[in-house]
């Protein structure tokens, strides 16, 4: 099988068509892992011959789905700039009106899956040269989008185009998870509100229903509260939940298991079963570890190759961060470690700035931020753009001391 560029017409085969489409629900649904010649077989009725021959090997049948989740992007990207045509300037109410219509589209219909599929890719790609390869073009025709819509409409739009990039990016990974909630979306404009005015207070987001709104999630949540690592003093127990939060890095949580965080601790599967005896509290742990990574209280994972050793830290927790998203978008019942890690990012982001001569920023303003760092981290692990910084400094420069 040949997959053309990102403008060529699909395969017209129709049993190749639904070959490729069992891949794309299979990737989108259970991660690269699962998208294995057993289980397309399975899927579809067929041989893992049979499959070979019409799809080729593995790296051809993921070339071919993510060339079609591009051109449905591209379609898709197509229509709101020819739906925008008329649009001379962008102000705050525009822009705030687009970013949120945008996040909704994301997770509706076959748009959930294209995002699903590219989560897990966007967090393989900087140990994955191959999935780099098939990512990076992809996340270029993103930010192109971003470019087109704000150019000639406001100022400073290469670095709004840059905010609008990581935002949705990060919001959009949240959105699959608990976009249907009334009191997430409520957040979710306030911080919508905050960006779109580059952290004016007016209008919904006050900081006392803010703070309200946050207190009411938590509590619906049934998690402990305050900073779970801390009762975790140096030791095995501490050890596993790195070595756990390693995995999750690396690899995603399909491939959390006893057995893998025991290799990576350098413990008994016995001892990590002690301390963590389910699948549950392997997860639980391995969120405990990138809390712990980002305290400074903990090691990463070893970077990549070539990959600076500094940044790499919050490469590391961004990318734990999206895992244990990414699993909940899977499993239903782990949404509320996403409701919980949004607050406990927020809180500790507007701390740090804070203490860099940020002091007028209120919590609201640290989520917002903090979502342009996040977002921006994710997408610099695969195309090596580190405006990070750059980004964030612009959007609180008027809170500065």
């Amino acid at each position: 099988m040949t997959s053309g560029p990102p403008d060529a017409a699909p395969a017209p085969d129709p049993q190749i068509d639904r070959l490729i489409e069992a891949a794309r629900r299979e990737l989108a649904h259970g991660g690269l892992r699962a998208m294995s010649f057993r289980r397309l077989g399975d899927a579809v009725g067929a041989t893992s011959g049979a499959l070979a021959y019409h799809l080729g090997a593995k790296a051809d049948i993921l070339s071919e789905v993510v060339t079609r989740e591009r051109l449905r992007d591209q379609r898709w990207h197509d229509e709101w700039l020819e739906r925008l045509d008329g649009l001379e300037r962008l102000d705050r109410q525009a822009l705030a009106a687009i970013l949120e219509q945008y996040l909704d589209a994301m997770v509706q219909g076959e748009a959930r899956l294209t995002q699903l599929i590219w989560m897990d890719l966007a967090l393989r790609a900087p140990r994955d040269a191959e999935v780099a390869a098939q990512v990076t073009p992809w996340l270029a025709e993103r930010r192109a989008f971003w470019t087109r819509l704000f150019e000639g409409r406001i100022e400073a739009s290469a670095i709004w185009a840059g905010l609008a990039a990581a935002y949705v990016t990060d919001e959009g990974f949240n959105g699959l998870v608990v976009g249907a909630d009334l009191d997430y979306r409520l957040l979710r404009r306030m911080a919508i509100d905050r960006l779109s005015s580059r952290l004016e207070r007016d209008g919904l987001g006050r900081e006392p229903l803010f703070s309200r709104l946050v207190r009411r999630m938590d509590g619906r949540l049934g998690l402990p509260a305050g900073d779970v690592p801390d009762a975790m003093g140096p030791g095995p127990k501490r050890d596993a939940a790195l070595a756990a939060c390693h995995v999750l890095v690396d690899s995603g949580a399909e491939a959390l298991t006893h057995r893998a965080v025991a290799e990576r601790a350098g413990l008994s599967r016995s001892a990590v079963g002690y301390y963590f005896r389910t699948a549950a509290d392997l997860f639980k742990a391995a969120i405990s570890g990138v809390y712990l990574i980002a305290d400074g209280r903990g090691d990463p994972p070893s970077p990549p190759p070539g990959v600076d050793p500094i940044p790499w830290r919050g490469q590391a927790v961004a990318r734990g961060e999206l895992a244990v998203v990414l699993a909940a978008a899977r499993d239903p019942a782990l949404s509320p470690y996403v409701i919980d890690q949004r607050r406990w990012r927020g809180v500790n982001y507007v701390r740090l700035l804070r203490s860099r001569g940020y002091s007028g920023l209120d919590a609201l303003d640290g989520q917002t931020a903090s979502m342009i760092a996040t977002g921006q981290t994710i997408l610099s692990g695969v195309d090596g753009d580190d405006r990070r910084d750059l980004l964030v400094s612009w959007l609180i420069a008027r809170h500065k001391d």
